[in-house]
């Protein structure tokens, strides 16, 4: 008879742009659990920020989808993405025990976890679960303004609340209030830049397709109002019609003030359009790279490793948002070209 080989573990990680989801990615790569992971990170963009940050330390045990939403424009490349990651390690080119998948900010869980059910995927994987990272400081005008962001809340297993450090006790008080309300089912857990125990998440148990198939909404039926839709999974409409990306890639090194200068004034005038910007910078006499990202008005930039001998250092930026003055975000980057 011929032996029937168990299906891997899956374990999906979403929450909205900017909730810390590649931060908790990095730990989960980090931190030692004694899980061997393969990773696929889906990017709403054409240039694979989040792949190039977390490269070092998953080498040839990760996968990139981008340039789509693996919830609609990409599933099938997710089948690919799955399918390439076992026959390598039946190969024995690599070695892993467990698959941890980054969403996009604005991708649906259900069709995700739809997709992993079907009859190509479900003798593969095992969906572990689905861990929800929220951003505490922005939920709130999320949950009223995005179905994605309920949605994620909504079919979570495992809720990480992050970055309380930036909110108040009353504030955070409410937040938890509104989250616990729509998922009563999932653990909540709070954390400043996703510092949390790891071992934990491999432990969860997944509720999220029962939850699905019986119709589940992001928040009881009584409590439901125009910003708190039902969840329906198997009408998955577009859902990007007025959000895009714009990525942004100069080989030239970038003059630091001059960056930080435009990007502060372009932020005043278009912070409500801006949903989400990240990137890897290359300042001029900089030995190091430069990791740059926000959400809306706030951003940070972090000095990260050197560039390697074998490194083209390369300015990469992804933005996301509503209505992008392409040209204007264009031409102003290009203006921070040291000469």
């Amino acid at each position: 008879m011929k032996n029937i080989e168990k299906a891997i573990d899956f374990t999906i990680i979403t929450g909205f742009l900017g909730a810390g989801k590649s931060t908790l990615l990095q730990h989960l790569l980090t931190d030692q659990h004694g899980k061997e992971l393969a990773i696929i990170v889906n990017e709403f963009g054409e240039i694979g920020i989040d792949g190039a940050l977390i490269l070092d330390e998953a080498g040839d045990r990760m996968l990139e989808m981008n340039n789509g939403c693996v919830c609609c424009e990409v599933r099938d490349d997710l089948v690919v993405a799955i399918t390439k990651l076992l026959d390598n390690r039946n190969k024995g080119l690599i070695n892993f025990k467990h698959i941890v998948m980054e969403t996009t900010g604005i991708a649906r869980p259900g069709p995700i976890v739809e997709t992993l059910h079907s009859p190509k995927l479900k003798p593969l994987v095992n969906l572990n679960g689905i861990i929800t990272v929220v951003d505490a400081y922005f939920i709130a005008s999320q949950l009223d303004e995005f179905s994605e962001a309920q949605e994620q809340i909504g079919v979570a297993d495992y809720i990480i609340l992050n970055k309380i450090d930036l909110i108040d006790a009353e504030k955070l008080q409410q937040i938890q209030q509104r989250v616990t309300s729509m998922n009563t089912h999932a653990q909540l857990q709070l954390a400043s830049e996703c510092q949390i125990d790891i071992p934990p998440l491999f432990d969860i148990v997944n509720n999220s397709m029962s939850r699905l198939n019986a119709g589940f909404t992001s928040v009881p039926t009584s409590q439901q109002t125009t910003n708190s839709p039902a969840i329906n999974t198997h009408q998955h409409k577009p859902h990007l019609d007025n959000i895009s990306s714009l990525s942004i890639e100069i080989k030239e090194p970038i003059h630091k003030e001059l960056l930080l200068d435009w990007f502060s004034f372009f932020i005043m005038r278009y912070e409500e359009r801006l949903l989400r910007f990240k990137g890897i910078i290359n300042f001029k006499d900089h030995d190091r790279r430069t990791i740059f990202q926000g959400i809306h008005s706030l951003f940070e930039a972090k000095i990260d490793r050197k560039w390697l001998d074998d490194e083209q250092p390369v300015t990469r930026i992804v933005f996301i948002g509503r209505d992008l003055p392409e040209d204007e975000i264009r031409q102003g980057i290009k203006g921070c070209v040291s000469n």
